[in-house]
């Protein structure tokens, strides 16, 4: 079946309008946090999709390595953009959560600083592109960066176990008790930011591949100029 891209978007703003009623509406308050726990629902699942798509970025950079083929740079530079996307949308959902709970937006908690460390490799990732101007060394050269910089991905999840940190665990004794009904708001969450993705992964990797083409096409007429 073709695909259909307004399809596509109409059935994934439905699942996030859906997500949105249920977090907000359905799901009941925390015994501990009470309503406060609804900033859980919009906070998490861009968390998790910004590794996920730092994870896809790293995936393709490696590819292009592998089988020289452009297209493998076009998704990982993409996939990057977005993680930059996401991970402010995460910093500043987590400054919000600070706030909410400890009554603080920033108070250098160990998932705090270590997911600003993985936005800030990632800033790199992008200026080193900038510096280096032949088309194929800038692409083998962000694609080596990028598996370095994946590496502060694993840190970022892992470091409210490595650390003490006050980052609330999903599980007994961890500090959010989730019933059925903020599961099923919390799990709503997560596939549609996941649907999103792919579609906003989709339209960045587009944008690419016309600039790509925009670029070529000017130098050939400066060739032809010339």
């Amino acid at each position: 079946m073709r695909y259909r891209d307004d399809v596509y978007l109409a059935i994934s703003v439905l699942i996030n309008g859906m997500a949105t009623y249920f977090a907000l509406f359905i799901a009941p308050a925390e015994v501990e946090m009470g309503e406060l726990v609804r900033i859980f629902y919009f906070h998490l699942p861009p968390a998790l999709v910004c590794y996920l798509t730092v994870a896809v970025s790293m995936i393709s950079g490696v590819l292009f390595l592998v089988k020289n083929d452009a297209m493998y740079d076009a998704i990982s530079e993409s996939a990057a953009l977005l993680g930059l996307v996401y991970g402010v949308v995460t910093l500043v959902g987590g400054a919000i959560w600070a706030n909410a709970t400890w009554g603080v937006y920033w108070n250098w908690d160990p998932r705090e600083t270590t997911t600003l460390i993985l936005w800030i490799a990632y800033i790199g990732y992008f200026f080193l592109r900038m510096s280096v101007e032949n088309p194929e060394r800038r692409a083998s050269v962000a694609a080596a960066y990028n598996v370095l910089a994946f590496l502060t991905m694993p840190l970022s999840y892992l470091s409210f176990i490595l650390w003490p940190s006050l980052h609330p665990r999903l599980s007994e004794g961890g500090g959010l008790g989730l019933t059925a009904p903020m599961v099923q708001a919390l799990v709503l969450n997560i596939v549609g930011g996941v649907i999103m993705y792919v579609w906003l992964l989709r339209k960045a990797y587009e944008v690419r591949i016309k600039r790509d083409g925009l670029a070529q096409l000017i130098s050939e007429e400066v060739s032809h100029a010339g």
